[in-house]
């Protein structure tokens, strides 16, 4: 190959590189700024620590009690549906 051949080569390579450290950077952030779990209510409004919501709400880590029907969004596209009127729940990271 040419010397022309090569330094085209490289700078293509280079901007791929950046393109790609861009690209992660924020795939990364994205997955570190979602929530962990959501809660909506099941029939309307559930009580979460005391206090009443009638939309869906972000739990970080921690424990929380919950009064009503609720369905859980875990991080992954996990869903659990919650037919018990009392419950609570306790959000950690894992390994």
């Amino acid at each position: 190959m040419s010397k022309k051949w090569i330094r085209i080569l490289f700078y293509v390579m280079t901007l791929l590189s950046v393109f790609m450290l861009l690209f992660t950077y924020e795939y990364v952030s994205r997955v570190k700024n979602a929530p962990l779990v959501t809660i909506e209510g099941l029939r309307g409004s559930y009580v979460l620590n005391g206090v009443l919501h009638s939309q869906e709400a972000q739990l970080d880590v921690g424990k929380y009690v919950v009064f009503g029907e609720s369905i859980l969004r875990l991080y992954g596209n996990r869903v659990k549906v919650v037919k018990i009127p009392r419950f609570e729940v306790e959000v950690i990271w894992e390994k």
